[in-house]
């Protein structure tokens, strides 16, 4: 009897190792994210608002319609990746933007329209005094074009080639140059913890800004909300809301917006 009963206790105690075990490994931290397939481009999925009924693409969109060769390259161009920006992203770009502008009064609230404007020069005209009699003219033109800013900072989410999340997490991280630009951004995938061990959890993924530099403390770093949506032209990943567009980079380019011809 004293040997049935220390059999069971034995089968109930590996069994109990075996459960916790699949927990570990699985459970409520899946190890892999399943595929999503749409059937159209990846511009077809962005203005398909039945696809994502609680995320908008607007802003997104507009840009398509106004910066040359993009809408082509969501919707002709084969073989891309796009981390896709929402409209919040948007918002939370311009709001800080914005808010800088009005506390160093720097004129009106700007919008996205307001960068699409043709590329425009200011000449600057410096007197220096050479002598009691004498000055000497310098002339120095300033070009501006906002909406090649624009365009290059849209271009830091899009890219040629296949990045799913398996393709990133089978290296780790790495750096991959812009579609439009070359500029060097870092798509990093890995595991959270679980059950309080590290690298065996949920997968994530990050699309990040190191400003080419190899102080970490000063990337920036946008999270993946959803991830491998698979297109007929490319693959897609959802950006956090949380994610401001730009990488913070909104103020230092656009802030003086509108006082071009007003410096001395």
């Amino acid at each position: 009897m004293r040997l049935f009963v220390f059999n069971v206790l034995m089968f109930g105690a590996l069994m109990l190792g075996w459960v916790s075990c699949q927990e570990y490994e699985s459970g409520t931290y899946p190890l892999e994210e399943s595929t999503v397939r749409y059937e159209g481009t990846l511009y077809d999925y962005l203005a398909d608002k039945a696809a994502h009924p609680d995320v908008t693409y607007d802003s997104l969109l507009f840009l398509a319609g106004h910066l040359p060769g993009l809408k082509d390259s969501l919707q002709k161009r084969k073989g891309v990746t796009l981390f896709a920006v929402t409209d919040q992203s948007f918002r939370l770009a311009f709001d800080a933007l914005n808010q800088y502008r009005e506390a160093y009064g720097k004129g009106k609230r700007l919008g996205l329209e307001d960068l699409l404007i043709e590329p425009f020069s200011v000449v600057d005209t410096i007197v220096h005094q050479v002598s009691t009699e004498d000055n000497d003219t310098i002339y120095i033109t300033r070009h501006y074009d906002y909406r090649h800013q624009l365009d290059s900072m849209l271009y830091c989410y899009l890219f040629n080639g296949r990045y799913s999340m398996d393709d990133v997490l089978n290296v780790g991280a790495t750096e991959v140059p812009c579609m439009s630009y070359g500029h060097l951004m870092r798509m990093e995938v890995g595991r959270g913890a679980a059950s309080g061990a590290e690298g065996v959890g949920v997968r994530y993924m990050r699309l990040i800004e190191t400003w080419d530099s190899k102080v970490t403390t000063t990337w920036v770093k946008a999270e993946v909300e959803s991830s491998d949506i698979m297109t007929r032209n490319g693959w897609l990943h959802v950006l956090s809301d949380g994610h401001e567009f730009g990488f913070n980079g909104m103020e230092q380019l656009f802030y003086d917006y509108g006082n071009e011809k007003k410096k001395k």
